[in-house]
């Protein structure tokens, strides 16, 4: 009754708005739009008008209108959130359609724009403040690493599974830090530990996760440090580079490369000591002339057109290391050099925060968050979004 009551009251107040108005629009016909009020999901009677002085155009819905003060008041604040994320693209469409999959109810587009529009007027004034209440303290630094990697996990089917229920789904790990310092003095010890280390695990799509995850980098350090990234050759992993990180300099992993030329030539160390050294050089044009003359070129095609494919596509991130300033790249002493080529770091995180996490060992049973982020170092990761789903590593 408080729904159609409140239907009855909205048509009610468009007739006497458009009797007002009656010298300038004229009534075309009724339409129904599905808002989220205070009482629930409403189907709401919208009134369409014309101006009077327009051949052409000049149509409108006086929901727009009528709604616009208390349109922010329809969706809860963890809502706009999630809209403010899901809204990048051309238009709220895409965005209304992500809404209706988490929520099950359907809001229009143009309610995500005025929440928008809303939601980032608050958060710009904010910005031109300077302060807020859970702002983290930036710190300063030369140089910034970002480290990106994916990996699958398993999702555990408990009974019956439904038909849409899909048997593995991705996990996004990102990890900020400003340098690399000795875990302990005594000589010969090889144990590291990342500087101002900041991490952010997600289940999220790639696309709101690079969001993300170039909101922490701004959030905890100081800006006008040198960005870098590492992460190897995936295509959604280089979609958020070119968008999140668009002044940073990449690099490409060389463990992924190594790997990549294991496969090729197999058990001959020989073979694999001469491609490497040309990747270890930082010379791309190198690597390919290497792979040119290698001679399991014609015995093994398939991995031929695999591993050269991929340098090719991939040359800037090889050629980049040269870009990057002799200070940030080599050790002097013990002083470690901050930028390192390799995946170590990203690798062993992703062992310790999702293998060990994840109950790797074989106990089952699991619960985790879809994002969780580490806010400052030795802190608790805080959940970001509610829901959690079991699952279990390959």
């Amino acid at each position: 009754m408080r729904a159609e009551f409140y239907a009855l009251c909205f048509g009610a107040l468009q007739q006497r708005w458009l009797q007002e108005q009656r010298t300038d629009y004229t009534a075309v016909r009724w339409r129904t739009i599905d808002q989220v009020t205070p009482f629930g999901l409403v189907r709401l009677p919208v009134r369409v008008v014309r101006e009077r002085a327009r051949a052409k155009g000049g149509y409108h819905t006086l929901s727009k209108a009528l709604l616009q003060p208390k349109a922010t008041r329809l969706l809860s604040p963890w809502v706009e959130k999630r809209v403010l994320e899901a809204a990048k693209g051309l238009n709220y469409r895409p965005a209304a359609a992500e809404l209706l999959r988490w929520l099950r109810v359907g809001v229009s587009a143009w309610l995500l724009w005025r929440t928008v529009q809303f939601y980032g007027a608050k958060l710009c004034e904010q910005l031109e403040r300077g302060w807020w209440p859970d702002r983290a303290r930036a710190v300063p630094a030369k140089v910034v690493v970002t480290e990106i990697d994916s990996t699958y996990l398993k999702r555990q089917q408990r009974g019956r599974t439904g038909s849409g229920l899909v048997a593995h789904f991705p996990m996004h790990f990102g990890l900020h830090y400003s340098g690399r310092l000795r875990r302990y003095k005594r000589k010969g010890s090889r144990s590291v530990r990342l500087q101002n280390k900041r991490w952010m695990l997600s289940s999220e799509r790639l696309g709101i996760f690079g969001r993300r995850l170039a909101w922490q980098r701004l959030r905890h350090f100081e800006r006008g440090a040198r960005v870098i990234v590492l992460s190897d050759g995936d295509e959604g992993l280089e979609w958020v580079r070119e968008r999140e990180f668009p002044q940073a300099t990449w690099l490409l992993d060389r463990w992924h490369i190594a790997r990549a030329v294991r496969t090729f030539c197999c058990d001959d160390q020989h073979e694999q000591k001469r491609i490497m050294q040309a990747v270890w050089k930082s010379d791309s044009e190198a690597v390919l002339e290497a792979l040119r003359t290698s001679p399991y070129r014609e015995c093994r095609p398939l991995e031929f057109n695999a591993l050269f494919g991929y340098i090719l596509g991939n040359r800037e991130g090889i050629d980049n290391w040269h870009l990057i300033p002799t200070s940030l790249r080599r050790s002097f002493g013990r002083k470690l050099a901050p930028v390192r080529s390799g995946s170590g770091v990203i690798e062993k995180n992703i062992e310790v925060r999702i293998g060990r996490r994840f109950k790797g060992q074989g106990a089952v049973g699991v619960a985790t968050a879809p994002s969780i982020s580490l806010n400052c170092s030795g802190s608790k990761p805080i959940p970001l979004i509610g829901p959690t789903g079991g699952a279990k590593p390959l």
